[in-house]
């Protein structure tokens, strides 16, 4: 009788379903994040074009913006505009970041 089993696994014995799962739940739990804490900052990936102008109808204000990202401040409604006007995901900033200090 063999004890050894087969898995599908992706480079050195990782199991490609349990990495898939991680990330599915890490996405989610993100996404979720930002529209229940109601961060101070949030981050939107889409297409910059849709969002900025999302952003500027809400009560937030644009911290910056590239290729496939937005930066925002957040109002009450900013993450659910983003969210209505076609972001893929919108995830809150953790943390401060650099500051001068004072």
């Amino acid at each position: 009788m063999s004890t050894i089993t087969e898995q599908r696994s992706f480079g050195h014995g990782i199991p490609l379903l349990g990495l898939l799962a991680v990330l599915a739940i890490w996405f989610a739990g993100m996404a979720t994040a930002a529209v229940a804490v109601r961060p101070d900052a949030v981050v939107a990936f889409g297409a910059p074009v849709t969002m900025i102008p999302a952003v500027a109808g809400s009560d937030g204000y644009l911290l910056g913006a590239g290729r496939f990202y937005v930066a925002a401040r957040t109002g009450p409604q900013t993450v659910r505009s983003l969210y209505a006007s076609g972001a893929w995901f919108v995830w809150p900033v953790i943390g401060k970041g650099c500051e001068r200090a004072s």
